[in-house]
């Protein structure tokens, strides 16, 4: 004997069946070029909060695109800078982070030639930045450190950092994080070149 609830619960059976596969599939990263100069698009504006002088000496060791320099103020390393494309070349923007606007100028003693950088490859580059799927945001960290004969890639908000290559073989990247609880494999929401 058929009850009314038995086509209602198998109805809602199925479609737990048929839907459940797409929650637990990851999105696709989402792939962000940081702009320093002119229009700003789906990122924080960036605010000069400090003037100074300096040198930028070599590519950033951080993101290998062709305007971003590594650069010195007194004792203090800034990386990434950016010196804009067109123009004098003397002047070098130091943001805090893709997400923080806050940035120092440097006003540099003579124009920087960036022909011998490395072009931007998204596909092989490491981003400047990472946020995961979790929320967490992630800065590129310069090289030396290791775990477990992994190299440390980034530093993330709380005591979690991120090991070894980005896994780009399919739309959702991945890296392996090492959290006071172990290590797993975080995903990437969003990467910052």
């Amino acid at each position: 004997m058929k009850t009314m609830g038995e086509p209602m619960l198998r109805g809602v059976v199925l479609f737990l069946l048929f839907s459940w596969p797409f929650y637990l599939v990851a999105q696709d990263t989402e792939l962000k070029f940081y702009r320093p100069f002119g229009e700003v698009n789906q990122q924080v504006p960036l605010v000069v909060k400090e003037e100074v002088k300096g040198q930028c000496w070599q590519q950033s060791a951080r993101i290998k695109r062709e305007d971003a320099w590594r650069c010195v103020v007194g004792d203090k390393t800034y990386d990434p800078c950016f010196v804009k494309q067109f123009g004098s070349y003397t002047q070098a923007l130091c943001p805090q982070s893709p997400w923080i606007g806050d940035s120092v100028q440097i006003d540099l003693p003579a124009a920087v030639d960036n022909s011998q950088h490395m072009e931007l490859n998204m596909a092989e580059t490491f981003p400047w930045a990472l946020e995961l799927t979790t929320g967490e945001k992630c800065q590129a960290v310069d090289e030396g450190d290791f775990f477990d004969g992994l190299p440390v890639r980034y530093h993330c908000d709380s005591q979690t950092v991120l090991l070894g290559h980005i896994q780009r073989c399919k739309a959702s990247w991945s890296i392996l994080q090492r959290t006071p609880s172990g290590v797993s494999t975080a995903w990437v929401a969003k990467a910052w070149f």
